[in-house]
């Protein structure tokens, strides 16, 4: 008998996290910058105030009419607040959207993830009784084409047992930062409506696009709308990543389903923390550039080094991570990471996370999402371990 196929164990990115010092966390994907101050005071004067209880599943009302403005403003979509079935709803992070979706949506069902992928797209829709399927990017330059997007759309439609039902879209992606042209979202677009597939798209990242694409939401491309829910949270753009506050937008009768399980899972989101971030959304017109010019800086002062250091930076579009294929004398990112956590006390991510394929095991993901002291630290622990 033939040797059972070994499952391809993928690296933990929160235990290596623990393996490196602060100073040299290049891994973990969330941002380590200071809160605003006056998002600090205003959650703690409600906290004092004893605003500290029960709210609807659906999320704080001032907060939701400001991110109905936010997404008039940014995104050029109309949502109302006031609709009902609610067309907007808080979540608890990003990831308490994708919660609710995979039990409302997903349970015997699949969703089709571009590769490398974010690994919670799988792991929240396998542990909720579903299938996450992948389609793998040209490793060159994280293109694709549209017939082979359709024919392996089609095969997984087809089949018995876990079929497709719906299409993931990460843009700009984790771990890859790649911000997808309009071009690639019409044919996702084209491909799900043909094959009447929803859409889920994770727009988490849209405030750090700096490249000549600019962000898109599928859902406001013609006749997307209707089969298109938009998850996008707060814990990168206002470093509150412990607050786990986020929010899904979309046809009331897909929301309402969200709504639903939330309701069940979680009850509410954190009620003095929406009512702190209610009043300071939409307060400064100014926030979101000064965020994205912040964090170009980053990448144009980090990807100089990292080139001058022999890594091969992909162009993704965006600057909340480097996607880089390492030095060329070196194949195993796995191996090289642990040299550089060893040697200069430096650790990233390590592309065999992110994929099912063999394809990715020379790249890594790095985040920049730290001060500026602590990216300068890091560049030089890691010249003197590669030069």
């Amino acid at each position: 008998m033939s040797e059972p196929m070994m499952k391809k164990v993928k690296p933990d990115i929160r235990a290596i996290t623990r393996l490196v010092p602060p100073s040299g966390n290049l891994v973990q994907g969330q941002s380590e910058l200071p809160i605003d101050p006056q998002l600090a005071a205003e959650a703690a004067a409600i906290i004092a105030a004893s605003q500290n209880h029960y709210g609807g599943s659906e999320g704080n009302e001032d907060l939701r009419k400001a991110v109905a403005a936010k997404i008039a403003k940014y995104n050029n979509i109309t949502v109302d607040p006031d609709a009902r079935p609610f067309e907007v709803m808080i979540t608890n992070g990003g990831t308490g959207a994708l919660i609710g979706i995979a039990q409302s949506f997903l349970r015997g069902n699949s969703a089709l993830v571009f590769e490398p992928y974010y690994p919670y797209h799988r792991r929240i829709l396998e542990d909720f009784g579903a299938k996450t399927e992948t389609f793998e990017l040209n490793p060159a330059d994280l293109s694709f084409e549209k017939d082979a997007l359709f024919a392996r759309c089609k095969e997984l439609k087809d089949r018995t047992e876990f079929p497709l039902t719906m299409i993931i879209v990460c843009s700009p992606a984790n771990p890859s930062g790649k911000v997808m042209s309009q071009t690639e979202l019409e044919v996702i677009a084209d491909v799900a409506t043909e094959l009447d597939l929803l859409v889920v798209s994770d727009e988490v990242y849209e405030h750090y696009v700096t490249g000549e694409n600019p962000h898109t939401p599928i859902a406001s491309l013609p006749d997307m709308w209707e089969r298109t829910i938009t998850v996008n949270s707060f814990s990168k753009s206002w470093n509150i990543s412990g607050w786990r506050l986020g929010y899904a937008y979309g046809p009331g009768e897909l929301i309402a389903k969200i709504n639903n399980a939330a309701n069940v899972i979680y009850v509410c989101p954190a009620t003095p923390l929406q009512a702190a971030l209610s009043k300071v959304l939409m307060a400064d017109d100014s926030y979101y550039p000064q965020l994205r010019d912040k964090f170009d800086g980053k990448r144009r002062y980090t990807s100089e080094i990292f080139t001058d250091l022999g890594f091969k930076i992909y162009d993704s579009g965006s600057a909340f991570y480097l996607w880089a294929r390492i030095p060329e004398q070196y194949n195993d990112a796995i191996a090289f990471n642990e040299m550089l956590m060893r040697d200069a006390g430096v650790g990233m991510t390590p592309g065999s996370a992110f994929a099912d394929s063999d394809d990715w095991d020379a790249f890594v993901r790095i985040c920049i999402a730290r001060e500026d002291s602590v990216l300068e630290g890091a560049m030089e622990k890691l010249q003197r371990v590669l030069r």
